[in-house]
């Protein structure tokens, strides 16, 4: 190599399936994120997420359940480094439920993005909502959400 000369950047070839998973689940992991972090950090966190998904991934899509896995790896994951909200639940999905909710996430939406079974979210939604406070939505987050990306 010359002193002219900039060495080449690799382009990493991902698998189909983790560009589809991404697309599919950056929007709302950044959502739930931004409900406890600052902007950047949120940002910054979810790129570390997904780096440690796409590192284990095929352990990830030999699992029974890909979605709830990577769901419950973020959960995990922002319990352990951001503060809770002020939501009364021993349950980590119950309070997720409420979370994606009052972000504006059909409870459709929120078994997509958590890879859990639909009637489950539905009931933890209502009674997520008779045991909660009054909703608060993060400064710009987007509006109600209907569809899972």
């Amino acid at each position: 190599m010359t002193p002219h000369t900039r060495p080449v950047t690799p382009t990493l070839a991902l698998p189909p399936a983790f560009e589809a998973f991404y697309t599919l689940h950056h929007t709302p992991y950044l959502d739930y994120a931004r409900a406890h972090l600052p902007l950047i950090e949120a940002t910054t966190f979810i790129n570390t997420v997904f780096g440690t998904l796409i590192s284990r991934w095929d352990t990830l899509v030999g699992s029974l359940n890909p979605t709830a896995e990577a769901w419950d790896h973020l959960s995990c994951q922002i319990r352990q480094n951001a503060p809770r909200l002020p939501v009364p639940s021993d349950c980590s999905l119950h309070y997720d439920v409420w979370v994606l909710t009052t972000l504006g996430y059909t409870a459709a939406a929120i078994a997509g993005i958590t890879g859990r079974d639909p009637s489950k979210i539905r009931y933890l939604s209502r009674t997520s909502a008779a045991s909660a406070p009054a909703r608060r939505t993060p400064q710009g987050s987007g509006a109600r959400r209907t569809a899972h990306r």
